[in-house]
């Protein structure tokens, strides 16, 4: 196995800096054993492989191989060793595809989950296996078949889809107090209101300190963080979608003052929000 200097993901990688999010390159692929792919150093985006039938083998960052079988979705982060193969013997049929994600995926986009850098699930619930499967499919009918002015929106949004549903599953996984998942659900559905922890004690029976406590346990992030977080991310979708002016946008997900807004959502996304919604218009986020 060796690098090839016409690989079209090392190619179409080289200028990630620059490169908008987007699918780079996807295909789907039957392979016979034989086949195989080694980038020593990795590439600068994101490798998705989903198996639909047949084995294949995947190098785990050099703590082994991990088996990609049917209903498996394997995916690598930027440079990791990419070093997968078809099973001896056998054929490897997969949908995969390099892809850059949007800066709104970043709090989507899954850990490891094996002794190495690799995230890799197995799909043992038909619902989702489906729903997994069938939004991939999309991801390479639009890349290969849409319409020119839509292609690229349609293709990201047919992954976004997919990774929304493995943040689903790694969600799901978790097994949540019942006084915590009630005060997601406040968040939620109350977020443009002045929320207290003292308050939300109050509401799920619990003291401030041990809500506080339990919540940053399960959830990983503090109460006013994840609050923050989901306010910024209202405000995203209004910047993108919407002509409504910044400063009614901040009033509107519940933050007082416009300077403090622009200043959180310039920590979270990097850019402040008259830049993102330019960005947005110009199709780079």
């Amino acid at each position: 196995m060796a690098n090839n200097p016409n690989d079209p993901a090392m190619l179409m990688t080289k200028q990630q800096y620059t490169h908008p999010p987007g699918i780079l390159v996807s295909d789907h692929y039957i392979q016979p054993y034989g086949y195989s792919c080694y980038r020593e150093q990795g590439t600068k985006d994101w490798l998705i492989i989903y198996t639909l039938s047949g084995q294949g083998w995947i190098n785990n960052g050099g703590k082994g191989y991990l088996s990609c079988t049917p209903g498996t979705l394997t995916m690598v982060s930027p440079g990791t060793i990419q070093d997968y193969f078809t099973e001896e013997g056998g054929v490897w049929e997969k949908l995969w595809a390099h892809f850059i994600p949007r800066l709104s995926w970043a709090d989507w986009m899954p850990a490891s989950n094996t002794n190495g850098p690799l995230i890799q699930l197995d799909l043992l619930n038909e619902h989702l296996r489906q729903a997994i499967e069938s939004a991939l499919w999309r991801v390479l009918s639009y890349r290969l078949h849409g319409d020119d002015a839509l292609r690229d929106e349609l293709t990201l949004n047919a992954l976004e889809e997919v990774i929304l549903l493995v943040a689903s599953q790694k969600q799901s996984q978790k097994m949540l107090d019942a006084r915590v998942q009630e005060v997601l659900n406040i968040i939620s559905q109350e977020y443009t209101a002045q929320l207290l922890i003292e308050d939300l004690g109050k509401r799920v029976c619990l003291s401030p300190s041990r809500l506080s406590h339990l919540f940053k346990e399960q959830v990983g992030d503090t109460i006013m963080g994840t609050l923050m977080k989901h306010r910024l991310k209202q405000a995203e979708k209004l910047l993108k979608y919407t002509l409504r002016p910044i400063t009614e946008i901040a009033l509107t997900v519940g933050f007082h003052s416009p300077d403090y807004f622009s200043r959180q959502f310039s920590t979270h996304f990097g850019v402040t929000p008259s830049n993102y919604r330019k960005a947005s218009r110009d199709g780079v986020f």
